[in-house]
């Protein structure tokens, strides 16, 4: 229990060397996300309010809010549209690359596979191309 004890100092440096530059990585990442929310927001507040203070002398200050409403309400739903857009792409791209793996390594299983099964069991081989080019084969019943 001592050596375990005087072990972990240097097994706790050698894990957290392996993890500190990601964590640092991360830190900054998250810093900056946070600087460029604050002044995005500073200047989406100022441009509001410099657009509300334009527009009220032309239209009213009750219009002028909700011109600024229905603008904002505008930019959601476009945001919201192209984030819907993007997002099922990704997935369209992700079942893509699923789906070519999962038949790469079906074929990479029947190219190993199937010289061994001839090889071994020669009438099974048959039947079972037999069986295929029945199942496969285009009947006009069907």
């Amino acid at each position: 229990m001592r050596e375990l004890a005087q072990l972990a100092p240097e097994l706790l440096g050698a894990l957290m060397g392996g993890f500190a530059p990601p964590v640092a990585k991360a830190r900054r990442a998250a810093i900056g996300t946070g600087l460029i929310a604050v002044f995005g927001l500073t200047a989406y507040v100022a441009a509001a309010v410099a657009l509300w203070f334009a527009l009220m002398p032309l239209i009213g200050p009750a219009l002028s809010a909700l011109v600024l409403a229905g603008l904002a309400l505008l930019a959601v739903l476009v945001v919201w549209a192209v984030t819907a857009v993007l997002d099922a792409r990704a997935k369209a791209r992700a079942q893509a690359a699923r789906s070519a793996a999962l038949q790469s390594a079906l074929s990479d299983t029947a190219l190993q596979t199937i010289p061994k099964l001839i090889s071994e069991h020669p009438a099974a081989t048959l039947a079972v191309a037999a069986g295929l080019v029945f199942a496969l084969t285009p009947r006009p019943d069907r």
